[in-house]
């Protein structure tokens, strides 16, 4: 049962995954510490897959370890598909595949999980029918005071290579004095990641490591990565499933 909830909830931020920053880990994965700003746009097609792996040491120093494999793949014509199977923790659990499809010539956001019945297609306003109200209506988020008092170190990597990608790193370290916030000790979080560089296929987060003493180690590489078309069949619907039409009436949303 744990381990189902845990899969539900990483639906849930797979279905407002914004797919034109493919590649970048969902957030309560890896924290990417807002580096994805400075990512490049993907524009040739690619089939990638990640493994992520989530370390948490409980305080009797045994460990509890939970992965995910991930598939993220773009064609052409500039459709993304991203699948996520969780891997059970319990002997006996059904292991469940998400699947995120997201096509922006047709304007529309697909998913549904495997095993499942249903698939749920929903129309997508265009990029720019987000009205200026949004950022009003989306003010800014006070800094907490553990943002406020923790000390923040960049740096800067260098390159390195993974799966024959070129790609720059950077790892920024914030430091939390002793009783900020109610801790005993320092803590330290360290996020580091690593985008590529190369032509082509610049933007995608290649390696992510996210080091949080009060959550554990997430580290999320990619274990394998084909450059050219995807199979066709990432992107079509299953043909046994209902299929769900939502109409947004190009309604325009204001994120969360």
């Amino acid at each position: 049962m744990r381990g189902s909830m845990a899969v539900a909830l990483a639906f849930v931020g797979l279905a407002g995954w914004s797919l034109a920053a493919a590649g970048q880990a969902p957030r309560g994965q890896v924290n990417n510490n807002g580096t994805a700003r400075r990512a490049q746009t993907v524009r040739l097609p690619y089939t990638a897959e990640f493994k992520t792996t989530t370390v948490q040491t409980l305080a009797n120093g045994s460990t509890v370890t939970h992965e995910t494999a991930e598939i993220i793949a773009r064609d052409s014509q500039g459709r993304q598909m991203m699948s996520s199977t969780s891997t059970p923790t319990l002997e006996g659990q059904t292991v469940l595949t998400m699947v995120n499809i997201n096509d922006p010539v047709g304007r529309t956001h697909s998913f549904w999980t495997v095993p499942g019945q249903r698939a749920t297609v929903t129309n997508v306003p265009a990029p720019d029918a987000a009205p200026a109200s949004c950022a009003a209506a989306n003010p800014p988020a006070p800094r907490t005071e553990e943002k406020q008092r923790a000390r923040l170190t960049p740096e800067d990597l260098g390159t390195q290579t993974f799966q024959g990608l070129e790609a720059r790193g950077h790892r920024t370290t914030r430091t939390i004095p002793a009783a900020s916030i109610g801790n005993s000790d320092v803590l330290v979080h360290t996020d580091e990641v690593w985008f590529s560089t190369t032509p082509g296929f610049s933007g995608i987060n290649v390696h992510q490591v996210n080091d949080d003493p009060l959550r554990g180690t997430t580290t999320r590489e990619l274990v394998r990565f084909t450059q050219g078309e995807p199979d066709a069949a990432l992107f079509q619907l299953p043909q046994d499933y209902e299929v769900v039409i939502q109409e947004t009436h190009d309604e325009v949303r204001c994120p969360q």
